[in-house]
């Protein structure tokens, strides 16, 4: 079934059914999946883990503490190791975009020796996956133990009361880091800041079908804002791995003079492009937000279901 809640069920039953549904495509990624495609299962399963993150917070205050933090940090630690295979493949695709961008090429340039190293480091980094004390099925194993956990997941609060504290709570932090990360400028502001981003969008779209045709624009724009600030982090850490590369791969002068400005320079167009989207979707004090959403509430869940 879908990412959302919907009006027949419970808040309860919804969170159980997405959490056990996201980990199980997450369970099928690392097992069936990762042996015929392996990044693109890394991929796969590191949204899937996003995504149970971002429903475990939006009912944070609704559930047992010691189980929250379990839970949410099983599965944060369990991304960080899928992380530098990940972070590899990223490191490919912003090189080829950052060249597309400024109208430069790998072969006339001199950066096809650093596209086979970045493709040959992604590679050892899968492999190592495989290889180190069976670190793909030990994460299967987890994950099952945790979706079988979280299936029992009991909420002590029902229907919007369930929900409101934290989508209040995330919205607020949300602007707070927009306004850091432009006081700052630092890109690790910025990346804080986008995790709060992934939020709103996951929970705009948990809650779509509250009112479709606003909550969709919502969800659009959110992720439109996700997306602009994944781009934003990826040219981070690109500069960061050309800066601080690992012992077994080769960064030349001419790679660091070129693409550390060039960056730079889209690190700033990104940001002038970001502010104004940041700025409409933050622009509501927090308990109105949060009181507008409490209202679509209120009434989709009297409505009669559709004839």
């Amino acid at each position: 079934m879908a990412y959302r809640f919907f009006r027949y069920s419970t808040v309860d039953a919804d969170v159980q059914r997405i959490l056990s549904e996201q980990l199980e495509k997450a369970i099928y990624q690392l097992s069936e999946a990762f042996p015929m495609a392996p990044a693109r299962a890394v991929h796969n399963a590191r949204k899937r883990l996003k995504r149970s993150r971002s429903v475990l917070r939006l009912v944070r205050k609704s559930i047992d503490k010691a189980t929250y933090q379990r839970e949410k940090s099983l599965l944060r630690d369990l991304g960080r190791v899928l992380a530098p295979a990940r972070d590899a493949e990223a490191y490919q695709t912003t090189l080829v975009s950052l060249l597309e961008t400024y109208d430069l090429t790998l072969d006339a340039d001199g950066f096809t020796d650093l596209q086979i190293s970045l493709a040959d480091l992604q590679q050892e980094r899968l492999h190592r996956l495989t290889q180190s004390d069976n670190t793909i099925a030990a994460m299967v194993g987890e994950l099952k133990g945790s979706r079988a956990r979280l299936a029992q997941l009991s909420l002590h609060k029902t229907g919007w009361e369930a929900v409101a504290k934290n989508a209040k709570r995330l919205y607020r932090q949300g602007q707070t880091r927009y306004q850091t990360a432009y006081d700052t400028g630092s890109d690790e502001a910025f990346h804080e800041w986008r995790k709060r981003v992934k939020d709103l969008w996951h929970d705009t779209r948990l809650l779509r079908q509250l009112w479709p045709p606003v909550m969709q624009a919502f969800d659009d724009e959110a992720h439109q804002l996700s997306r602009l600030l994944g781009d934003h982090n990826d040219c981070a850490e690109l500069k960061h791995f050309l800066v601080n590369p690992p012992d077994d791969v080769v960064i030349k002068d001419v790679h660091t003079q070129v693409l550390l400005p060039l960056l730079t320079h889209r690190q700033d167009r990104l940001q002038q492009q970001i502010q104004g989207l940041g700025e409409k979707l933050y622009s509501e004090k927090p308990g109105a937000f949060t009181r507008r959403l409490a209202s679509y509430w209120q009434v989709w869940s009297r409505e009669p279901d559709a004839l």
